[in-house]
């Protein structure tokens, strides 16, 4: 994603929803890093939007945790230090596993269906060398495990979280040999959702939560190292 990207054409009452949108993408592709300052005279430029829509987007924004207040009330991309990933992937573990197991008993053909659309473009994109767009179609079949729950507070819940993490997605998957070791996970989610294994599909989506974790983790404590003996 660039900076040219973020211009918005659309009907003045979809304004709010789309700049939300386009900054959470933003944030998400890695075009505004966690502790980038963000001036709202430069995103009403960029978005092509007033400054009362720019406000309600960084609203909704930080009641998220995407962005927060930094030194002298600017307001930046929130960083996540390595412990708070490690809570956050482990609350998307207890999240997404009581999801898929709800999404196997309800034994839905189209659900499966989306599923697997999913799957197959998570391997698309992975051929492909295409991380952001893998990473966004990442998030995608999470979401879809989750409304496969059909629970409304567990599709809350988790899209609150995956909203955390969405940059450090895309971190996870460019640690060495991470992007093929989550395709053989993600098949495997896929196959046991396919088979009606409840125990297994959120067994292996379980693990597949765990070794992202680890790989974020690994990759964010490296760099608090490298910043404490900067």
């Amino acid at each position: 994603m660039n900076v040219e990207d973020l211009r918005i054409v659309a009907n003045p009452t979809l304004v709010r929803e789309h700049a939300l949108e386009k900054m959470r993408t933003a944030i998400a592709t890695g075009l505004y890093k966690p502790g980038t300052r963000l001036v709202e005279r430069e995103l009403c430029d960029a978005l092509g939007v007033s400054r009362t829509s720019v406000r309600e987007a960084m609203r909704q924004l930080q009641s998220e945790g995407l962005i927060e207040t930094g030194a002298r009330r600017s307001i930046i991309v929130s960083v996540l230090s390595a412990e708070d990933a490690f809570d956050i992937y482990t609350l998307r573990e207890m999240t997404e596993t009581i999801a898929i197991r709800r999404l196997v008993e309800h034994d839905d053909a189209k659900v499966l269906k989306r599923l697997q659309s999913a799957y197959k473009a998570i391997v698309k994109y992975a051929g492909k060398g295409d991380l952001p767009a893998l990473s966004e179609m990442a998030g995608t079949f999470y979401e879809e495990i989750l409304d496969g729950s059909r629970s409304k507070v567990v599709q809350e819940t988790g899209r609150q979280l995956l909203k955390r993490v969405s940059y450090l997605r895309l971190v996870s998957m460019g640690q060495p040999k991470r992007v093929e070791a989550g395709l053989e996970e993600w098949e495997a989610i896929v196959d046991a959702v396919a088979a009606g294994n409840a125990d297994r599909a959120a067994e292996t989506l379980g693990e597949h939560i765990r070794n992202s974790r680890d790989a974020i983790v690994a990759s964010l404590r490296k760099q608090e190292l490298q910043t404490a003996g900067a």
